[in-house]
């Protein structure tokens, strides 16, 4: 992609993470002659004001990031949420996990070999050294598409955590290896490591070296849930010249050390991961899911991952609220979801009808409420 063409946020949009200023300064980084004409809107995530760009289809972008309009709330976000206090299908804005640890994703035929390899060693990256596990869709209501923009650039977007059938990652014609496993971050929920609120203590921000428009990239989010202790060599940190507009850094440690584009999984990449995206079933010896897990309390801030139980049911936290994932005393063998449909805002029902919506289940009430019924994978 040529440099013009980055900062067009609704056209592009994309990243390019690049070891050395010259790498992306001088041809993917050169400022857009269209950025005073984009019309940035302010919308609330997660309590917090952001600035994006209208793509359509109730779709925003920001820098590398594809919101859904439903991930937007009211700035009244409570991180500390009861479980199973939200039941309208789609009422609960921000992110939302893979369930079950798996990226449903399928691969558009207009991808090119390469792309497809770097897709493919993009997934190792990810399922060797983490609990995130990949398959390829079948019929699953849920998933992200990774395609070919068309885009000459190392550079890609992506869906940020499940977005239903929207989701997408979308690559440019020389992706690489890294910048893919940073967007397949994005796609399982991650912010950036630089929007992290204890960012000030480990690097320095120069908004005099950032491109206009690309300064809500390093913004601070209070409610940031990146996993792990702060981490210079994350996959999920910019390099110290991303953005830049003048070829000088726009971020550095403390101490002045640049800081590159490490291109793999940090440990602490692993390590924050397999905290919220934790393996097994959580569930004892299998057979009642609920065995062995605290019943849950005001008391305590949850991160993400963990799992309580909460008036009968199994509940595991997600970025922005609870997922029911079934009811005390059940067993762990079917997927509650085969042979359900996905919902369509196109369809009328009526109640007792069941839709999968984002990875869950749900069934319409007698009061046309949704009621979630758990997460797909369980019984």
């Amino acid at each position: 992609m040529k440099t013009k063409n980055l900062m067009n946020f609704g056209k592009a949009a994309f990243i390019c993470l690049g070891l050395l200023a010259s790498s992306c300064t001088n041809e993917d980084f050169e400022e857009s002659e269209q950025i005073d004409n984009i019309q940035l809107e302010k919308k609330s995530f997660l309590g917090e004001a952001i600035y994006v760009e209208s793509i359509g289809n109730g779709e925003y972008i920001a820098g590398d990031v594809i919101y859904n309009e439903s991930m937007f709330d009211n700035g009244d976000f409570d991180f500390n949420s009861v479980p199973g206090e939200v039941e309208k299908l789609g009422l609960a804005p921000g992110v939302t996990k893979w369930p079950n640890n798996t990226i449903i994703y399928v691969l558009s035929s207009n991808l090119t070999s390469n792309q497809r390899q770097v897709t493919l060693e993009s997934i190792e990256q990810w399922s060797s050294k983490t609990n995130i596990k990949f398959k390829e869709r079948t019929n699953e209501s849920y998933y992200v598409t990774i395609r070919n923009n068309g885009d000459n650039c190392n550079c890609a977007n992506a869906s940020l955590g499940v977005q239903g059938t929207r989701g997408t990652i979308n690559m440019g014609v020389r992706t690489g290896t890294g910048v893919m496993t940073h967007e397949i971050g994005h796609t399982l929920g991650y912010l950036h490591e630089q929007n992290r609120s204890d960012r000030d203590q480990f690097v320095r921000i120069f908004p005099e070296n950032i491109q206009n428009g690309a300064i809500s990239q390093f913004r601070i989010s209070s409610n940031s849930v990146n996993p792990g202790a702060f981490d210079v060599q994350s996959i999920m940190i910019y390099s110290s010249f991303t953005f830049s507009k003048n070829g000088q850094p726009v971020m550095l440690e403390l101490d002045g050390t640049r800081i590159p584009f490490n291109g793999r999984l940090s440990a602490g990449d692993i390590a924050g991961t397999n905290l919220l995206y934790p393996g097994g079933d959580g569930g004892g010896d299998g057979n009642d899911i609920c065995e062995g897990i605290e019943e849950w309390s005001r008391n305590i801030r949850y991160n993400v991952g963990d799992k309580v139980t909460y008036q009968g049911f199994l509940y595991e936290r997600d970025f922005n609220s609870w997922n029911q994932i079934g009811k005390c005393g059940d067993t762990q063998t079917a997927d509650i979801c085969e042979g359900i449909d996905a919902y369509s805002s196109n369809r009328n029902y009526s109640p007792g009808n069941q839709v999968t919506y984002n990875g869950s289940l749900y069934t319409l009430q007698d009061n046309r409420r949704w009621s979630n019924q758990g997460r797909c994978g369980s019984n």
